[in-house]
This record gives structure tokens, C-alpha cells and sequence, in this order.
């Protein structure tokens, strides 16, 4: 059993009433209110509390009984007055000329009172006109200003979609919609698109505006500039939501898309970088996954061999550098390595050849003086 219900009256006004008696109710039965001033009759709409309107405090209404069929014809003959009362009130709002638009007219169940629904651009000094309307419908008479939004909740309607109105069908409670929705949106600032049948903003700018904006935290704004080391400057031209890729374009009309994870791996961007600084991406596509098919390097083979040359002689290159020689009946092998150390030679022996190509004497002896003693190699020269 539940202790609370949600009871929908007419005009799509809902109220939730405690269940003290513990009525089987399901949701459309027809049930008697206690109200603060007599009783009313409602519809169940819901069994319980609605997700994030629990409350500690107990319901100030109270449900007595269940709805009878008598009751049910006592609500017609409530409904016809309803319409007759619409029509005589608008006509007194005239002969007081009155700046205020009537909208609808609720009668309590037990006829103890008739509330008017009206909507006006200011404040609206109607206590004639109350007078007026208490003499002639001999009842307690409450006058109720309203906004755009709950006029078109009461009077239903449909939508731009083709479906009901949302504001009519499932929603409970008005909240508000601010100009910042369609922009985060990437919506075109276009009044005629954007509001409603009330005028509003649209109520549905609320539904999606999360996935936006949790999307948009992990991606840079757009317009922010970008600069590739091979295609050059560019700037973050689209934020695509649906396919969650980010779209670049460069000065040369070149468009790239990735993924937020793969842009946060080819850039230097991070969430607290500033608009007004450039995203790099140089240094960085080399080791990443998106590398072009052409820089990668060919993968490294142990050997590669060359052909024989005219004489039966095999060259090889070894892997690890340097060259292989073997002769045609195999039965010698010579390696040649990278690291071959060449002892230096000797002063004293490039000076000696130097003087055999010459045929020069030593140019420090001066003439007249006598030759300078040699080694025992020099008289070979003779």
C-alpha cells in the first residue's frame, strides 16, 4: 500500500495527498480530496513520491474515499457550470476595463469555491471585479494570476514535433531556460525556432543540455587555434556530439577528425588551457597512432646479399655492419668488421718518403755548411 499519492485535478494542476485509510488505489482511479476548504474530487496520477520531490513533511492534503459514480455526475454538472462562469467572467473583465486575460475556471467539487485563472503583463487591481463575481455565483471567489508557461498547461496544445505538448502531457514542474542552453547546444539563436507555443524558450532545450555539456569539458572550444607541423595552422571549426569527434580545419582546406582521447595524445591541449593559446601538435604524431604510411621505417632484414662477382667471389653486408667474402668453392671466408684499428705511422717515415719523391735535400741546411749526420737508412739514397 501507499501512504502517498499524486492527484491531478483539472487544468493538469497536481498535488500530492496523504492516504490515511490505505486505499488499494491504482494509477486513473477517481478519489474524494479533503482540500483546505471542503473537498474536491482528483484523479490518481501516481503512486508514491516522484524521483527528487520526497519530502519529510506530511501532504497537506488527505484522500477520504474512493470516487463513486454519483460523484462522477455531480463533476459534469460542475464542468457545464465551469463554462457558463468562463463566459460571464470575461464580460465583467470588460465592463471594468480590466488589462487582464481570462484563461480558465475551476470549480471545487462541493461548489464551495470557483478559482479564475488570468494572465496580465503587471499587477491588476481587481477587487471590484471580485466583488462583482462573489454576487453573482453566491460563492467563495479566488482570482489567480498565472504566467505563459501554466496557460498553455492548462489549455494543451501541440507541438512543432507533432506530439502533445510536454508541458500537458508528463511534466510535473517548470524549470527555468536560459539563453546559454541553445548556445551550448550549437542552436542558431533563432526565436521563431526556439520557443514554444507559450513564447518561451522551449522546455526540451533542458533534455540534451547535460550530454552537451559533459561532451564539450573534454573538448576544446570551438575556434580554438591549432598548429600542425605539416599542415600548418588551422582552427577547431565543429564539437560533433553524436559521432563525439572533433573536427579541425586547416588554412589549406584539409579536415581531420578525432576522438577526444586521441586529440588529448597529438596535442599539448589540457581542459585549463586558455582560448587565446595555440594547441601544438608538433612533435608528437610520430609516436602516435596516427602516423602516415610512408614515414614508417621498413622493417630491418638480418642481411642483404649481393650479387657474385665476375670472378666467383660472394660479398655479403653483415647485419651488425661491416663485409663478407667468400670464394666460390666455399673453402675461404673472410670478415671484415666496423671497428678496425690502423696503427699510425711513424714521423720519421713520411719525412723519409717525402725526400725520395723530392729528391730534395733538407731545406733548413744553409749553404756552405756541412751536411747534417743521417741515419744508417740515408745512404741508401747514394
Amino acid at each position: 500500500m501507499n501512504n502517498i499519492l499524486e492527484i491531478e485535478f483539472k487544468g493538469r494542476r497536481k498535488e500530492f495527498a496523504a492516504n490515511p485509510m490505505q486505499f488499494p488505489f491504482q494509477p486513473g482511479d477517481p478519489a474524494i480530496i479533503e482540500v483546505e476548504r471542503g473537498q474536491d474530487l482528483g484523479k490518481v496520477s501516481h503512486l508514491g513520491w516522484r524521483p527528487g520531490m520526497e519530502s519529510d513533511k506530511a501532504p497537506e492534503l488527505a484522500v477520504i474515499r474512493k470516487a463513486m459514480a454519483n460523484d462522477l455526475k455531480i463533476l459534469d454538472q460542475n464542468r457545464q457550470r465551469e463554462s457558463e462562469a468562463k463566459r460571464t467572467g470575461k464580460q465583467k473583465i470588460q465592463d471594468h476595463h480590466l488589462d487582464m486575460k481570462l484563461v480558465d475556471v475551476e470549480l471545487q467539487w462541493d461548489g464551495r469555491k470557483m478559482t479564475f485563472y488570468f494572465t496580465s503583463e503587471g499587477r491588476v487591481d481587481f477587487r471590484e471585479l471580485v466583488k462583482d463575481l462573489a454576487g453573482t455565483f453566491r460563492t467563495r471567489i479566488d482570482l489567480r494570476q498565472i504566467g505563459a508557461r501554466d496557460e498553455t498547461k492548462r489549455t494543451s496544445g501541440y507541438g512543432i514535433c507533432g506530439r502533445p505538448l510536454c508541458c500537458a502531457t508528463f511534466l510535473t514542474e517548470f524549470k527555468p531556460i536560459t539563453t546559454q542552453m541553445p548556445r551550448d547546444q550549437f542552436l542558431p539563436l533563432n526565436p521563431s525556432k526556439l520557443s514554444g507555443v507559450c513564447g518561451r524558450l522551449k522546455c526540451c532545450l533542458r533534455y540534451e543540455l547535460d550530454v552537451y555539456r559533459e561532451f564539450q569539458r573534454s573538448c576544446p572550444k570551438v575556434g580554438h587555434s591549432v598548429k600542425d607541423e605539416a599542415k600548418g595552422e588551422g582552427l577547431v571549426e565543429k564539437l560533433d556530439v553524436m559521432r563525439e569527434q572533433i573536427q579541425i580545419r586547416y588554412g589549406g582546406g584539409d579536415t581531420e577528425r578525432y576522438t577526444p582521447q586521441e586529440f588529448v595524445e597529438l596535442t599539448n591541449w589540457r581542459p585549463e588551457m586558455p582560448k587565446s593559446e595555440c594547441i601544438c601538435t608538433c612533435g608528437k604524431k610520430d609516436s602516435a597512432v596516427r602516423v602516415p604510411a610512408a614515414r614508417q621505417a621498413p622493417a630491418e632484414e638480418p642481411h642483404q646479399a649481393i650479387e657474385p662477382s665476375a670472378s666467383g667471389e660472394r660479398v655479403t653486408l653483415l647485419a651488425g655492419g661491416g663485409i663478407g667474402m667468400q670464394s666460390q668453392g666455399g673453402t675461404g671466408e673472410i670478415q671484415v668488421g666496423t671497428n678496425l684499428d690502423v696503427p699510425a705511422r711513424k714521423e720519421g717515415k713520411k719525412r723519409r718518403k717525402r725526400r725520395k719523391r723530392g729528391g730534395q735535400k733538407n731545406p733548413s741546411a744553409t749553404p756552405g755548411a756541412a751536411p747534417a749526420a743521417s741515419s744508417g737508412d740515408d745512404g741508401d739514397d747514394d
